[in-house]
């Protein structure tokens, strides 16, 4: 009898396993999108306040950084997005 209990206990974890998968492989992608449009902003927007230092031109780097920031970083969710769609 308590075989068949821990038989059916291993089989909810098993299936419980297979669940939590699924999730992550769905969730994968916005993960991926979210995390390289963070990354890409923060790059240029420190770049930007690198340039700002170096050339002492104050706000127009890091304004700049952070459009081009936007930019590339949209751009890159959406071919992720496009790329789960196909």
């Amino acid at each position: 009898m308590f075989l068949k209990g821990s038989k059916k206990k291993n089989r909810s974890i098993f299936h419980s396993y297979l669940y939590f998968q699924k999730v992550l492989n769905q969730a994968g992608p916005a993960a991926t999108a979210s995390y390289s449009l963070i990354a890409s902003i923060l790059l240029f927007i420190f770049s930007g306040f690198y340039i700002d230092n170096y050339f002492d031109t104050s706000p127009f780097g890091v304004i700049i950084g952070m459009v081009l920031g936007l930019v590339v970083g949209f751009y890159q969710m959406i071919k992720v997005v496009k790329y789960k769609i196909k």
